[in-house]
């Protein structure tokens, strides 16, 4: 005769009030899906069961291809028909690619219900860390064969510090022209802006002339993408004149410092005296002189010899907006 003990009878009570709900629904968000080698990005994991289950309280495991556990969060909020957990902060790796990491819901069981491991795949790309290239302090325009300086500086898309970093400057038929390597201070007034002064030879022949900063990439500890801008050279012929022009007040007759001046493509700014003096080679300019809050004044000059001009600019109106 068979005989059912009271604790056989408890156990398979017990077995048949646990109910198998199979596998839970899980969704990774990876922002941002492309990130810089090394840089932080954050990951939300979101989790259902289909029959509507609390979840709240499961742990949900990031781990890498070879299963190293890289952060642990718990299911809290309920987002929706889903539960969430808070944005996981990880670290890319140093190594340029794609990489694929797993989501990983372990096994669980709770007020009589169980559910199965859920594992979820997700990728995104670790980059190499782009280089921003700028060129800045150029003169308007310069003499054929005249040596000149200007400024190159460098960001790293993430901040990184650039010193020692080469750069060459490169003409239109692929020539070096010039190289320097990044300073160890950064430029006034930004957060990572690494620069050099360089200086070249302007090339023999007038007109624009397109060159171009290069600066190469490396693998040295974090990776850093090589980087480039074109710029323009603008070579005119000599200039054998000198145009002074005057910039005064219409109404007050008093002298206006800080006045543009442009007779295209030289530039100048007026002084303490309302004075500027520019070099031209020969020839008919338009003239133009600007200053803050005074409308422009424009006039036709011709250029044969030294020229002094005066120009009285008016003042705008009260309360005019300027929306040029």
């Amino acid at each position: 005769m068979f005989v059912l003990r009271f604790e056989d009878r408890i156990d398979t009570m017990a077995a048949k009030a646990v109910r198998t709900h199979g596998q839970r629904t899980c969704t990774v968000e990876v922002s941002p899906s492309e990130v810089d080698a090394g840089a932080e990005l954050t990951v939300t994991c979101r989790a259902a069961c289909p029959h509507g289950c609390d979840l709240s309280g499961q742990s949900v495991s990031i781990r890498t291809q070879d299963d190293t556990e890289l952060a642990t969060a718990e299911l809290t909020a309920l987002d929706g028909e889903a539960y969430a957990t808070s944005a996981l902060v990880l670290r890319a790796p140093l190594d340029v690619g794609e990489h694929i990491y797993r989501a990983v819901l372990a096994a669980s069981e709770k007020d009589g219900v169980s559910h199965d491991a859920t594992a979820t795949a997700f990728s995104f790309a670790a980059m190499a860390h782009a280089a921003s290239v700028n060129v800045w302090g150029l003169p308007s325009a310069i003499a054929p064969g005249e040596r000149f300086s200007f400024k190159v500086g460098i960001k790293c898309s993430a901040g990184c510090k650039l010193t020692g970093r080469p750069l060459r400057i490169v003409d239109d038929e692929g020539a070096q022209v010039g190289e320097a390597s990044l300073r160890d201070d950064i430029w006034p007034g930004t957060s990572a802006v690494y620069f050099a002064e360089v200086e070249a030879q302007a090339p023999l022949t007038p007109g624009d002339h397109q060159w171009q900063v290069r600066t190469p990439g490396s693998d040295v500890s974090v990776p850093h993408a090589a980087g480039s801008c074109t710029f323009a050279v603008k070579v005119v012929s000599p200039p054998d004149h000198h145009v002074t022009v005057e910039a005064f007040d219409s109404e007050t007759q008093t002298p206006i410092k800080g006045a543009h001046v442009l007779l295209h493509p030289y530039r100048a700014l007026t002084d303490e005296t309302g004075v500027a003096t520019v070099r031209v080679a020969k020839g008919r300019y338009t003239l133009f002189v600007s200053g803050f809050n005074y409308v422009a004044y424009e006039n036709i000059i011709d250029v044969a010899g030294d020229v002094t001009t005066r120009a009285e600019l008016t003042a705008e109106p009260e309360g005019q907006d300027d929306y040029r």
